[in-house]
């Protein structure tokens, strides 16, 4: 008995003297996010070690599955389409002394439930440009809330007068919101408070985004909606501002290699003959 014991005091001194030899102290894991973009950044002295290596995983709680996502010189990016719950891993090891640990952390792409706008226009023609406004509180949410912040931003541009009634009528936000650029020059105002009396300067057509911003978590809701101040009727031919979808020319890795086939889980970039670029992850 002494002597299985004295075994046993042996083989847990050397299980702790093994775990000892991996010094994790100097790993240091950094998350940086704006909406549904996520960057994180593992730094430490102890990746110095050429035995010392890392991966990164995502967990997803709706399809309870884990893949493994790409990184470069520490940082991994990863951008969530999909709302709900997930977990980012990231395991550490050392091959030579086999020994290793893990960093997480959790990533809610959050729902806003209830988000609405309830517009009141004045009923007093004489008085048609003045509007009530009420951004509704996110369900869930305690009314007394610090993180939720509400805004409202107005447009005019000269094309929305020239449109006739069905077209403006038919408008719809996925037209909005991909083919208007929001330029300065059509931007009329915006407001900061849930509760808004506002009186416009002009009659006329405007647009109107309704934003709920939880500044916590840094991720946000948009809705759009089509304002006629005082009805306004159609001046003039019809004039859309439809552009040319852009069209995709390359893809690439996130180390800049060309790419053909897209992997599941894979971080990787497109390029557009429009100049534009889009760091994109499929699930």
């Amino acid at each position: 008995m002494k002597k299985l014991l004295m075994t046993l005091v042996f083989v847990l001194m050397t299980a702790l003297s093994l775990s000892a030899k991996c010094d994790w102290s100097t790993l240091k894991l950094q998350q940086w996010n704006e909406r549904n973009y996520y960057k994180w950044y593992v730094s430490g002295q102890v990746l110095d070690d050429t035995c010392v290596n890392y991966m990164f995983m995502i967990y997803d709680f709706q399809t309870k599955k884990t893949d493994t996502v790409e990184s470069y010189r520490g940082i991994c990016e990863v951008q969530f389409n999909v709302k709900g719950k997930y977990k980012m891993y990231l395991k550490v090891w050392n091959k030579c002394e086999k020994c290793d640990t893990a960093l997480y952390r959790e990533v809610n792409i959050i729902q806003f439930p209830g988000a609405n706008v309830i517009i009141t226009p004045s009923v007093n023609n004489l008085s048609c440009k003045k509007y009530k406004f009420e951004l509704n509180y996110i369900k869930g949410y305690p009314l007394k809330d610090t993180c939720m912040e509400y805004y409202l931003m107005f447009y005019k541009g000269p094309w929305m007068d020239t449109m006739s009634q069905k077209e403006w009528d038919g408008l719809t936000d996925y037209q909005i919101g991909m083919e208007y650029d929001f330029p300065d020059d059509d931007f009329l105002d915006y407001t900061e408070t849930r509760l808004v009396d506002y009186t416009f300067k002009d009659t006329g057509r405007v647009l109107m985004i309704a934003q709920w911003w939880n500044k916590c978590v840094r991720q946000d809701t948009f809705m759009f909606r089509k304002l006629d101040i005082c009805k306004s009727g159609r001046t003039s031919s019809v004039v859309t501002f439809t552009k040319p979808e852009p069209k995709l020319i390359a893809m690439y890795d996130m180390l800049g290699r060309p790419i053909k086939d897209i992997k599941e889980g894979v971080p990787y970039i497109e390029i557009y003959d429009n100049g534009e670029r889009r760091k994109l992850i499929k699930y």
